[in-house]
């Protein structure tokens, strides 16, 4: 009997000891399950923010390039005003040193010819007529040579005037060249100011441009070092989750077992001590039996149960 009590006392203090593990594990359990939770939110947060910061660094990519399209463009119509306008320039050297050529030029013929002014149509005219008289009238060889002298002088000067009208022409004609150009390379000069100025805006703006997208990509890497520090955390809890899941089942079995092992000692127990009163009671029925005292049915019954009977019932019999 005293074995039985030991047995149901140490198994309900097992199961008592169980019971308070399993509360404390179950307790461990939901901090570890919320501590999970908690850092797959959190990596959930960083990946949809990553996300939305790789999107603005896709948009800033796709400026960069646009202006590098526009840089280029800018750059090669400035390569090619700098080359339009050093080649008005270079004209517009060779014209003034034309102008200067022809100024010379001119100078010298009209200090040859001096200051009488001769008029192209007439000279042209007098030696058509002196040569006219030459081929159609008969004069003395001394008027004839004379006559072939003064043709020969006025085409001399003729011939001198026609070149000074010309060179005065060419003097004009490029005078006049020199503002245009200097017009011309006025105005590629203000286009190329301007193509310089929007080519240093984009260059600005690219520059701008490419030290956000750095910063973007810095922040996107650190943001991708703290989620997946994050992500081995949540993973570290759950397989601790998993670990504690396991051995609360295995704790939850081994409860089990000691509460059904302690609820069959406990009957066990019962069943002992019910059948402890039971004798009890059929001994004192048995001494009023021997007595020769009335007794009861359940007193019989007793009696029967116990096997104190047997003899008397034969004997009697």
């Amino acid at each position: 009997m005293a074995v039985i009590n030991e047995d149901v006392q140490t198994l309900r203090q097992q199961f008592h000891d169980l019971r308070n593990r399993l509360r404390e594990l179950t307790e461990k359990i939901s901090e570890v399950r919320s501590n999970r939770d908690v850092a797959n939110s959190e990596v959930k947060k960083l990946s949809a923010e990553i996300r939305a910061l790789r999107e603005q660094l896709l948009q800033i990519r796709q400026q960069i390039s646009q202006l590098a399209e526009k840089k280029k463009e800018l750059y090669d119509k400035l390569v090619a005003k700098r080359e339009e306008r050093r080649k008005l320039i270079d004209e517009l050297n060779k014209t003034r040193e034309e102008l200067r050529k022809f100024n010379n030029e001119y100078k010298s013929l009209r200090s040859f010819l001096g200051t009488k002014n001769y008029d192209e149509n007439e000279l042209r005219n007098k030696i058509e007529q002196l040569e006219w008289q030459y081929q159609t009238m008969t004069l003395p060889p001394e008027v004839e040579k004379i006559l072939i002298n003064k043709i020969r002088s006025l085409e001399s000067i003729y011939l001198n005037v026609k070149h000074l009208n010309e060179l005065r022409a060419r003097l004009e004609e490029t005078r006049q060249r020199v503002p245009q150009l200097k017009e011309r390379i006025s105005r590629l000069s203000e286009e190329l100011k301007q193509i310089i100025a929007d080519y240093l805006r984009v260059k600005e703006e690219m520059q701008n441009l490419k030290a956000q997208r750095d910063e973007l990509f810095q922040r996107i890497q650190s943001l991708r070092q703290e989620r997946d520090s994050i992500r081995e955390r949540a993973n570290a809890y759950h397989q601790e989750l998993l670990s504690l899941l396991q051995e609360e089942k295995s704790l939850r079995e081994e409860l089990e077992r000691v509460s059904v092992l302690l609820k069959a000692k406990e009957l066990s127990q019962h069943l002992e001590e019910r059948k402890k009163l039971l004798y009890g009671k059929a001994l004192e029925a048995y001494e009023k039996y021997k007595r020769g005292e009335a007794l009861s049915l359940d007193e019989f019954k007793l009696l029967y149960e116990f096997n104190m009977l047997g003899s008397d019932l034969q004997k009697s019999s």
